[in-house]
């Protein structure tokens, strides 16, 4: 089928036919990305959602039931979030420490007021009984 010149222009007008395309050449910009394993391409894996580091399944021992559920983090980044809450727990620890003496201090304060011996404020009990 030959093309009639003003179906050609028609085409060349609308954008359906360049006059000397050239050679084609795609220069198609393709992204690899690597497992943070292993280090070899991934075509297909799971992204770990804290650091964003990419691994095979096998690589990133990644159970399948949790990369459907899109929800994994990798071992490093586990392993950083389990020492930050332990750090946080032996802070609390030394809290509810500090506090128990606090409250013992306290209560040993209490008890004295309430048999009528004096406590100053540095907390020394004074030998006099306070009558009321």
């Amino acid at each position: 089928m030959i093309l009639s010149e003003a179906t050609l222009a028609m085409l060349l007008v609308i954008g359906g036919v360049e006059t000397n395309p050239g050679p084609v050449r795609e220069t198609e910009k393709i992204m690899r990305v690597l497992c943070s394993g292993c280090d070899k391409i991934l075509k297909s894996g799971t992204q770990c959602d804290t650091c964003g580091r990419w691994f095979h399944n096998i690589c990133g021992n990644v159970k399948v039931r949790v990369a459907e559920s899109g929800k994994w983090a990798c071992v490093k980044c586990r392993t950083e979030r389990l020492r930050e809450l332990e750090e946080k727990l032996q802070d609390a620890l030394h809290q509810i420490d500090t506090l128990t003496r606090k409250n013992k201090s306290l209560e040993e304060k209490l008890q004295l007021a309430t048999e009528g011996r004096e406590v100053d404020s540095s907390e020394n009990v004074k030998g006099t009984s306070k009558k009321w």
